[in-house]
């Protein structure tokens, strides 16, 4: 049966191959047809396929090898690779709005005032992957921001983007070299610009999507705030484990080591997503998904950050240190109105505790959103 499919395959395609764009294609496919299940031969006519651009022809051929040979290493991964190269162009536009409450925004200590305050929130990504020249190329882009009706100290906004090629390797991998840039703003007025550059391998693996990137950006800080320039680099993980207890479950793990050697003096009092320092920071966020139904997707999670400053925490005193503990939860309604929105209710715990007692705090976070995708 295996021949028999293979011989019936290289029919079907052997008028194209005839028509071949070189001498060495038309001389690799006779040896093919002379043996169909010749894996050898097979490889050796892929490969002058893919050195012509004909990726369909090696395309089937990565095909048929497997038919023979299915543990056959480089088919696998040239069959990943002609599939990634020929995958039809995509966009897609996410936008998420809301509204909530933080009970304690400024993330000031105990003992100090805590005003809590309503909040609205928008935010936009927008994400594109097409054939460009070799490679595929992919473009990412986010805009949006947060407005607080009693602490307009925290009003900000953002807009970020990175942009860069999918350069397959070995392993049914893909390396993403990727230019960096971002804006933000804080308190109406410059936070921070951001330039950079970074590195992102990423494979399919146990059904999803799993990635490492490896980030380096420069940011200068704006007149207003007493902070000076300087780089940040960071190194996170995404990964995904589909299916982990039941056929509609999944695990996410984002682990992130980040060294940041912006300095400031003094210190501003900037809450923990506005942080500026010299400081090693480790931790990550690990969150678990269930469909309940059709329509309704529960979660939980928890974010964790162990922060080590370069500064004393007090004159004399020994250098800071951070633990960030985050844990939630959330329920999605989702394809509320249409196929493509969703409704989604979280709640968030923050909790910092810190060897500099004027950086600890709590604050219980609500919200409400709309998510909607196109």
């Amino acid at each position: 049966m295996t021949l028999t499919l293979a011989v019936s395959g290289l029919a079907a395609t052997s008028p194209a191959a005839a028509n071949a764009p070189s001498d060495e294609m038309a001389v690799l496919f006779r040896q093919v047809l002379a043996n169909p299940a010749d894996t050898q031969a097979n490889l050796a006519y892929a490969r002058a396929a893919e050195r012509a651009g004909e990726r369909r022809k090696a395309l089937a051929t990565y095909e048929r090898i497997l038919l023979n040979d299915p543990g056959n290493a480089e088919a696998r991964e040239g069959l990943a690779r002609v599939r990634r190269a020929i995958e039809p162009s995509w966009t897609n536009i996410t936008l998420s709005t809301g509204a909530g409450y933080n009970s304690n925004p400024l993330q000031r200590a105990d003992g100090a005032p805590q005003p809590g305050s309503a909040f609205a929130m928008i935010d936009a990504r927008f994400r594109d992957e097409r054939p460009l020249g070799w490679w595929r190329w992919r473009s990412e882009f986010a805009a949006g921001g947060w407005y607080y009706d009693r602490t307009e100290a925290m009003n900000s906004g953002y807009v970020l983007g990175n942009i860069g090629p999918l350069i397959p390797v070995p392993g049914s991998l893909a390396l993403r070299p990727v230019a960096i840039a971002g804006y933000r703003w804080l308190d109406q007025t410059d936070l921070y610009g951001e330039i950079g550059g970074g590195l992102e391998l990423e494979g399919r693996f146990q059904g999803a999507v799993q990635a490492l990137k490896l980030a380096a950006v420069y940011r200068d800080y704006g007149e207003d705030w007493s902070s000076d320039s300087g780089p940040v680099v960071d190194l996170e993980g995404r990964f995904s484990f589909p299916a982990l207890f039941f056929n509609s479950d999944a695990l996410f793990l984002r682990p992130r080591v980040r060294w940041s050697d912006v300095g400031s003096d003094p210190v501003p009092f900037l809450p923990t997503q506005f942080q500026v320092g010299k400081y090693w920071e480790v931790g990550g966020r690990i969150d678990y998904r269930v469909a309940l139904s059709n329509y309704i997707t529960a979660g939980a999670g928890v974010a964790i950050y162990q922060r080590w400053f370069a500064d004393p925490s007090t004159v004399g005193g020994d250098d800071r240190e951070d633990t960030y503990f985050a844990p939630g939860a959330n329920v999605t309604l989702t394809n509320l109105l249409t196929d493509s929105v969703d409704l989604r209710a979280d709640y968030i715990y923050q909790v910092q505790t810190s060897n500099d007692a004027s950086r600890e705090f709590d604050a219980h976070l609500v919200m409400g959103r709309l998510v909607g995708r196109f």
